[in-house]
């Protein structure tokens, strides 16, 4: 069996700022740098290795030295081609050409893969193979020419993203994404066509997006949910935007009138009294239509997390999910994200690769549940390895991944080899470090989709823990009588549900409410209906019957939430005419502050995962409403933990 991660390792003669693997042969990595226009000893170049072999130390396959008089190479990208690739690459015009009005940043290149000689007279058999060969193909301004002096003379293309490649008939159907930085109030965002080696300014330009009061994109990203349907989010320091784009790629031209971007997140200031500032957005990555990923730095180098905002419609998203990196990373600089394949019900996970400022990478998994369901589950760790590098982390990148049982030639497959996934990571220190990752099938059925890590590994782990802590808590419990005898502590340590569990070896007996009990036999059932049910958030319909005028006129209402067992835990809101309503329908609710730790978890979950309520808004919104009891709650929760 292999290894679970193989490291391969290799060093260039330059500092590395951009890399791409490519997407017809995962096996190709291609990275660029250099020391910029004027640095003597330093050289701007590209380099491409083959890292299928995952051999300890790797050595280049090709490479093409750049002009000294230019900038380095800043981003990368690539298609596929029958032979090879055609790489983008941002790259500025010399000092004197940039002073001239003449900066053609935007460069195309041709990386020729190794051909096969054969030899013998029916040719079939290898005898070598020739060398891998990288040539310059065209270069072009797709930014508008800027203005003032300081945009000619710091001004440059520093992120290139082209929408992910997918096997279908229109797969070679792609866009680009370029985005301009130190420009001050000419920074761009371009949108262009990239179905073509050397796109041309205006015939292939899609869209120009002016970031609001000169500011500049951090990162952006590309998804495209259906054939010619594609998804832009870009970020700034504190602001997250997206714009749908429908192209036809036979016209040219887009389908539909294209709007400008929507913001759909900024990140919040802090409370008043408190010193610290707000966090900077540095990376963005779509997870699924109505999921993106922000990766942002806390002040003065504090602290780093992953958040997800879920988007809703034309409205304003929301921070639903955090996930708060270790505190060794005291700031992060750079994300990458890949989708594994998914299952007939759209169900797939989303390994996530970051790269700390302390020279560590962390890699995280996170689970889409599918269509039906459009939610994401927590952030699960898979690894994290310190000092990668002797110096500053430039990017991470992973390889794409498609399922073996996509290929043209599936159907011939008789004993399917290992899945592998890679991560490289590049330096200032002119190093590259590629990690290989087994994967494996997520179930025994046959065609199964893949994942990273042992099936069932995370769900035991956290099986395992679930167990100690009702170990834990059994052993409080039995031994209350002698340690303590009024039950204060135990009531709040021990949910109650655990405690009636163990009430039948205890011999003190915890006490029923008999008022509620009473009032729940004495309703009939006729009148056990709920007054009103809902699925909106719970800040909004709180506003309503918590006003002024309700609480004048003594008329203010009480909300339960309530999770149905028989329709998996699907959440339904009922408003009452107060808080002795809720009680004598409701025998089992309780208040917010009356729940204990896990039971609270639980509903956070399931409120996020429902969009009734977020992160942000706090639990305060949640003190004055009650939450029906879940029958077999502990039971419930194991049941959770061991399906993952």
């Amino acid at each position: 069996m292999s290894p679970p991660i193989s490291i391969s390792e290799a060093k260039t003669s330059y500092p590395i700022f951009a890399a791409t693997f490519a997407h017809n042969h995962a096996g190709y990595l291609v990275v660029g740098g250099g020391g910029g226009a004027g640095r003597s000893g330093v050289g701007n170049k590209i380099t491409a290795f083959d890292v299928s072999s995952r051999a300890p130390k790797l050595e280049p396959s090709a490479e093409l030295e750049l002009s000294r008089d230019e900038d380095s190479v800043t981003c990368l990208a690539n298609l596929a081609t029958k032979d090879g690739l055609v790489l983008y690459a941002g790259l500025n015009s010399s000092p004197a050409d940039r002073d001239a009005n003449k900066n053609e940043h935007f460069r195309s290149f041709e990386l020729e893969y190794p051909k096969k000689k054969q030899s013998g007279k029916n040719e079939k058999v290898t005898s070598q193979s020739s060398e891998a060969k990288i040539s310059f193909l065209s270069k072009t301004s797709l930014l508008k020419a800027p203005e003032s002096v300081a945009a000619k003379k710091d001004g440059y293309q520093r992120l290139l993203r082209l929408s992910r490649p997918k096997r279908s008939a229109n797969g070679s159907k792609r866009i680009g994404a370029i985005a301009s930085s130190l420009a001050g109030q000419e920074n761009e965002v371009v949108v262009f066509n990239a179905t073509t080696s050397s796109p041309r300014a205006p015939g292939d330009i899609i869209q120009r997006i002016s970031p609001h009061h000169g500011e500049e994109a951090n990162d952006l990203d590309i998804l495209e949910p259906e054939d010619g349907e594609f998804k832009l989010v870009y970020c700034t320091d504190y602001s997250v935007y997206t714009a749908d784009i429908s192209y036809d790629f036979s016209k040219k031209k887009s389908q539909e009138k294209l709007e400008p971007p929507r913001s759909k997140y900024s990140v919040p200031f802090p409370d008043v009294f408190e010193k610290k500032g707000r966090n900077k957005i540095r990376c963005v990555r779509w997870l699924s239509p109505s999921h993106i990923l922000l990766l942002s730095n806390s002040p003065n180098r504090t602290g780093a997390e992953l958040q997800i905002l879920r988007l809703y419609g034309d409205t304003m998203g929301s921070i639903t999910y955090r996930k708060t990196l270790p505190r060794h990373i005291k700031q992060a600089t750079d994300l990458d994200v890949c989708a594994l394949d998914a299952d007939d019900h759209g169900a797939y996970q989303i390994v996530i690769g970051v790269a700390g400022a302390d020279c560590s990478t962390s890699i995280f998994t996170i689970d889409y549940k599918g269509i039906a369901k459009n939610s994401l589950s927590g952030f699960s760790h898979y690894n994290t390895v310190r000092d990668v590098h002797p110096f500053q982390i430039t990017k991470v990148v992973f390889s794409p991944f498609f399922s073996p049982w996509t290929a043209p030639n599936a159907e011939k497959i008789k004993q399917l080899g290992p899945q592998y996934l890679r991560l490289a990571s590049t330096s200032l220190g002119n190093t590259i470090v590629v990690d290989t990752m087994t994967l494996q099938p997520a179930s025994k059925k046959s065609r199964s989709r893949f994942i990273l890590g042992a099936p069932g590994s995370r769900a035991n782990k956290l099986a395992s823990y679930f167990l100690a802590l009702i170990v834990l808590l059994v052993s409080i419990m039995l031994a209350q009588p002698l340690v303590d005898p009024d039950g204060r502590w135990t009531q709040a340590l021990v949910p109650e549900s655990i405690r009636n569990v163990v009430s039948s070896f205890n011999p003190i007996e915890v006490p029923m409410d008999d008022a509620r009990a009473a009032a729940h036999s004495a309703i009939p059932e006729a009148v056990r209906e709920p007054i009103a049910r809902t699925s909106h958030r719970l800040r909004d319909l709180l506003h309503p019957h918590h006003s002024e005028k309700h609480k004048n006129d003594g008329n203010t209402k009480a909300l339960i939430v309530r999770a149905d067992p028989e329709t998996d835990y699907m959440l339904s809101t009922e408003v009452h005419d107060g808080p002795e309503a809720v009680v004598q329908q409701h025998t089992e609710a309780k208040r917010w502050e009356e729940l204990n730790h896990e039971e609270r978890s639980w509903w956070k979950e399931k409120l996020t995962s429902a969009g009734a309520w977020t992160v942000d808004e706090g639990e305060t919104v949640l003190k004055s409403i009650f939450f029906g009891q879940i029958g077999g709650f502990v039971g419930q929760m194991a049941q959770e933990v061991l399906n993952g």
